[in-house]
């Protein structure tokens, strides 16, 4: 895989995401950005307040998206992660060097990469990047109690 298209990609990935920023973090009360897979068009879709957001980038790197076809949520922490493990990504300038890997993930991928100068210690892990907060009954119903979706 040429790694400037893994920088380029999650470069994307990441401003496309930003839009939530305020709702997700800065707002009064934060909000969870809904999150579906619409499997004709293969496109991951955020949605909050209006906004909505498709974009195929994630489907080349994570698995288990055909789950998603019924709507989840990515929560205000978890979303703070997200865009952190991507910012930190993106930054650390690991993406363009030989030897980083990504890791297909459950809703998710994890960006390993490994030191030329210690290979023997074998890859680290840089960023683990999740697009959902949970997929399940029990999660599904706490949310909708607490923020009504």
């Amino acid at each position: 895989m040429d790694n400037t298209t893994l920088q380029n990609d999650l470069l994307e990935l990441y401003n496309l995401l930003v839009e939530f920023n305020g709702a997700t973090l800065k707002a009064a009360v934060p909000k969870p950005i809904k999150v579906t897979y619409i499997k004709d068009s293969r496109l991951l879709s955020f949605e909050q307040e209006g906004k909505m957001i498709n974009t195929s980038i994630p489907i080349y790197y994570c698995l288990g998206l055909e789950d998603l076809e019924k709507p989840t949520l990515l929560l205000p922490k978890d979303y703070d992660q997200m865009m952190g493990s991507l910012q930190y990504a993106i930054m650390s300038g690991e993406l363009i060097k030989p030897r980083t890997i990504i890791s297909p993930e459950n809703y998710g991928f994890d960006i390993y990469a490994t030191n030329i100068r210690e290979l023997w210690k074998g890859p680290d892990i840089i960023s683990s990047i999740r697009f959902v907060s949970g997929v399940g009954r029990i999660f599904k119903l706490i949310t909708k109690l607490k923020y009504g979706y």
